[in-house]
């Protein structure tokens, strides 16, 4: 079977570098959210070259306008298709994936409480990246080279199981999914994406992402929206992903050169930015107040994005909608799968000047021991005329013509310490092999998390590995309570993990090693995704939505439609695939957001029961 490779023991990683002192020591480089006087950034120097990662060749950045995806109505069929695509004015055009489009998709957008039925149809061809495929992967074959499986999560979306893209039913050429998306939820920025086990990262880097606008009588899109928010040409959806080129124009998966091609390498982190699938773009910009939903699509880079002149910018939304009122920042922090939802005031721009947006996040310990690349330009802003008049609203929610402001952290009904671990992968002839778990289990382990529909837990994250980790639950909604760095060798030593395959969450608040640190402003609102740092605790509220809301059964078995591929799920570490009757599939999945972790095998299966 194609799971005969997967690990069945490994020792931990981590608990031998200076745990927790890699989180101390990136908090205290990175700035403060208001940090004083505005002093602008001086030229960031291209990345240094190392002799152990794949390099693009020079491409010269800002010479390319920035792609705008269009927006259409969240209804009717998307085909999946293979497309020829230039991510850069120097580069040859290559094979890419899209939805309807050579690469990335349109923006989608649909409106509260009015149900979206939408279809999905796999016309991909051959896979793009099909040497990098890896075959020792929960379900992967070699089939996934020639006829590659696909499915559609909706990423934030409240959606009945078999809406949600499970990872394990997909469809290969001549097939695909049809949803219900029921949109029972408020205003946010969602987005769509492929989750087809074992080969999600590679998937997503061939192209097959989207923006999802939810809208609702407050936030219409519209630009006589009650909330006054910039609309039309100037609301623009930035999806940032860091990609390596090879010469020929090719996205090159890995990065590091001492890793066969073929093998999942944990982790990807290239050394050019791509905005709306363009290397380093430029925007012209008028002068006028500007919407920006930004989401962090990369696989595994997490950003903190400012501009070079160190210029204030306004968060007015995260994950799943607006905060109560816009706050000021000079840098946000953005981690794979994190959306932020912007508001740029351009008014002082003269014509012809320009703006960077940059990433001044430095390399956590994991990727600086592997000599990862860093990446600082995203994109440019060039000032480009008058634009309509514009005035930044004070409040978002509350009172007439707004929605309710957030309420208050509800009390949990329960707590739960779920452990991110990273172990060595000895059954891979690989040089570094690892893997990434949650609580020491793999994917398909038959102990698997419940939860109970219209109840509150409080999630205790504990993230033991030196690599930081976005962590994305399926239909929760979440609200993060603060961070505290922990002693993580002592926290082992006390805590001795048992072989691989048994479920280990001890607490760590014993091993604390100061106190707990609140959110940032933007973090104050309602998320799916929350980024985990090294060496500490994340703790953060799960709210599972009650039946009543959701109008569905969260727990509900997912049928297998006609024409799908099902990968069965078996006892502890074992399961087979492409099975005609495969055993039954329920609820949903939470993992971590760094995709190669999620594909191997930083993933786990969640019931949430009425």
């Amino acid at each position: 079977m194609a799971n005969e490779n997967l690990p069945r023991r490994g020792f931990l990683l981590g608990a031998f570098g200076i745990a927790g002192m890699g989180y101390l020591a990136s908090a205290a480089a990175e700035p403060s959210p208001l940090p004083p006087p505005p002093v602008p950034v001086p030229a960031i120097p291209a990345p240094s070259l190392t002799p152990f990662n794949y390099h693009s060749p020079p491409l010269q950045p800002f010479v390319d306008e920035l792609p705008i995806p269009e927006t259409r109505a969240a209804t009717g069929e998307l085909a999946a298709i293979s497309g020829v695509h230039r991510y850069h004015r120097d580069l040859p055009e290559t094979r890419s994936w899209g939805f309807e489009r050579p690469v990335l998709g349109p923006n989608l957008e649909a409106f509260r409480d009015r149900l979206a039925r939408i279809g999905f149809r796999n016309e991909l061809g051959p896979h793009v990246l099909a040497p990098h495929v890896d075959v020792t992967m929960h379900g992967v074959t070699e089939e996934d080279r020639t006829d590659p499986r696909f499915t559609v999560h909706l990423h934030g979306g409240a959606n009945s199981p078999d809406a949600d893209g499970h990872p394990l039913i997909g469809w290969r050429n001549g097939g695909g999914p049809s949803f219900a998306y029921g949109n029972r939820q408020e205003a946010a920025t969602l987005w769509y994406h492929d989750h087809a086990m074992g080969i999600t990262r590679l998937n997503i880097q061939a192209g097959l992402a989207g923006m999802y606008y939810l809208r609702d009588e407050f936030d219409t899109g519209r630009d006589d929206n009650p909330l006054g928010l910039p609309s039309g040409e100037f609301e623009i959806p930035l999806i940032v992903q860091d990609r390596t080129f090879d010469a020929d124009g090719s996205v090159q998966p890995m990065v590091a050169t001492y890793i066969p091609q073929g093998y999942n390498q944990s982790g990807q982190l290239g050394d050019v930015c791509c905005v709306n699938g363009v290397a380093w773009p430029r925007l012209e910009v008028r002068r006028t107040l500007y919407r920006f939903r930004l989401l962090n699509g990369s696989n595994s880079r997490p950003y903190i994005f400012e501009f070079s002149n160190a210029q204030p910018f306004f968060v007015i939304g995260g994950d799943l909608g607006l905060l109560d009122a816009p706050a000021t920042a000079r840098w946000v922090r953005v981690s794979p799968g994190e959306r932020v939802d912007l508001l740029v005031d351009f008014r002082g721009i003269r014509d012809g000047e320009t703006v960077d947006l940059i990433n001044t996040a430095l390399n956590d310990l994991g990727n600086t021991v592997f000599m990862a690349p860093e990446l600082r330009s995203v994109m440019r802003f060039a000032g480009a005329g008058d634009g309509p008049a514009a005035e930044l609203p004070p409040v978002l929610r509350g009172g007439p013509g707004r929605p309710d402001p957030l309420e208050p952290l509800p009390r949990p009904d329960s707590v739960r310490t779920v452990t991110l671990m990273g172990l060595s992968d000895t059954s891979r002839p690989v040089p570094f092999s690892t893997m990434m778990s949650l609580n020491n289990l793999a994917f398909l382990s038959s102990d698997i998390d419940l939860a109970r529909a219209g109840t509150v837990e409080q999630w205790d994250i504990v993230n033991t590995t030196p690599f930081d980790h976005p962590i994305h639950l399926h239909l929760a909604r979440l609200r993060v309570i603060g961070r505290q760095p922990i002693l993580t060798s002592a926290y082992f030593a006390a805590n001795h993990p048992p072989r691989f395959g048994i479920r280990w969450a001890p607490s760590a608040d014993a091993f604390a090693l100061g106190p707990e640190q609140g959110p940032p402003p933007w973090e104050a609102g309602w998320k799916d995704t929350v980024e985990c740092p090294t060496d500490t605790i994340t703790r953060v509220l799960a709210r599972w939505p009650a039946v009543a809301e959701l109008g569905f059964d969260p727990d509900a078995v997912i049928p297998v439609p006609p024409g799908a591929v099902a990968i069965s799920p078996g006892s502890d570490d074992e399961m087979a695939d492409g099975m005609a009757e495969p055993e039954e599939i329920r609820g949903y999945v939470w993992h971590c957001h760094n995709l190669d972790h999620a594909d191997h095998d930083m993933m786990q299966r969640i019931r949430v029961r009425p």
